[in-house]
């Protein structure tokens, strides 16, 4: 592929990039990065963002490295008391106290399904908030990523941001350190990815690729591979995460849906949408294969946006 050719995609993409955030009745923020060629797209990626449970991704790093240095086992059993037991998101407030999972098993919960308990459980168990936060601003150097409170509805009220908050570029540069094997370690950040591989709410960046969360059971190897932790609020959507594209292309994002009208949470929510039509652009920008074939689905959505319609 010709240099004139690389630089009129280019083009094309940040025009229909352009053409989504107009059309976006909120604010949008993307950062990504192909970890194959380097280049990056960043959509006011170096401002601060609500994260909302996205958030929950440094528990799951301080949780590792933890493990890692012998200051406690992931196998470790944790009693759950009615005390611990927090609304929203998750399964384990619709169970009894007295359950005793392992401390893998909670950092499952609290990705795969966004498990709020789980996620208090954690918090508590690895030291609290500003243990969580000096971890990741400090020895990491993602200053922006800061978690503010443990779940809390009432501390939280009806402002995200008081949960957490971070750039999309600092949660662009936790994945990228996560798919290239160095958060906290090789081994560790190979678990970490195992578990955000697992994740089961696909309906905001993966909503139009061609994911399949079922592809281990069928012995199947999905055209685009997704390791991700979403996060949900009234008016606010974010993802990040890890697409794998053929031929081990990696990229690294975090993409943001914030300030929307529309404050439903419905499947069908203009942020959740959005969010899903820009992981369609990022796949279809940097798909690498030449043969005609696509790693997204078309979606009627797209013409609403004025975007191609067809994946």
């Amino acid at each position: 592929m010709t240099q004139s050719t690389l630089e009129s995609g280019r083009r094309v993409f940040d025009q229909q990039i352009d053409r989504l955030q107009r059309g976006f009745r909120g604010h949008l923020g993307l950062a990504a990065t192909n970890l194959s060629t380097g280049e990056k797209v960043l959509v006011n990626a170096d401002e601060s963002f609500p994260t909302a449970s996205v958030i929950k991704v440094s528990v799951l790093a301080e949780l590792f490295a933890q493990a890692e240095e012998g200051r406690l086992q992931l196998g470790e059993r944790l009693e759950m008391l009615p005390s611990d037991i927090v609304g929203g998101s998750g399964v384990l407030k619709e169970l009894l106290p007295g359950l005793q999972p392992t401390l893998e098993d909670l950092a499952m919960l609290m990705v795969v399904l966004s498990d709020n308990t789980a996620t208090n459980m954690l918090i508590d168990r690895v030291g609290g908030v500003e243990t969580i936060n000096g971890r990741i601003q400090g020895e990491y150097g993602l200053k922006t990523i800061a978690l503010h409170n443990r779940v809390d509805f009432e501390k939280i009220g009806p402002d995200v941001r008081r949960f957490a908050e971070a750039t999309p570029t600092d949660l662009m540069r936790f994945m990228e350190r996560l798919a290239r094997g160095e958060l906290v370690s090789p081994q560790a950040s190979l678990g970490m990815l195992r578990i955000m591989s697992r994740q089961q709410y696909l309906d905001q960046v993966p909503r139009y690729l061609k994911v399949n969360p079922f592809a281990r059971e069928l012995n199947e190897t999905p055209e685009v591979g997704v390791a991700c932790k979403t996060g949900f609020f009234p008016g606010t959507r974010v993802d990040a995460g890890v697409l794998t594209l053929p031929g081990d292309v990696k990229v690294a994002y975090c993409a943001v849906a914030n300030a929307a009208p529309d404050t439903s949470m419905a499947p069908e929510a203009e942020p959740a949408i959005v969010q899903g039509l820009l992981g369609r652009l990022l796949v279809d920008y940097w798909w690498p294969r030449s043969d005609g074939s696509s790693g997204t689905l078309s979606t009627p959505y797209a013409a609403t946006y004025g975007l191609q319609a067809d994946g």
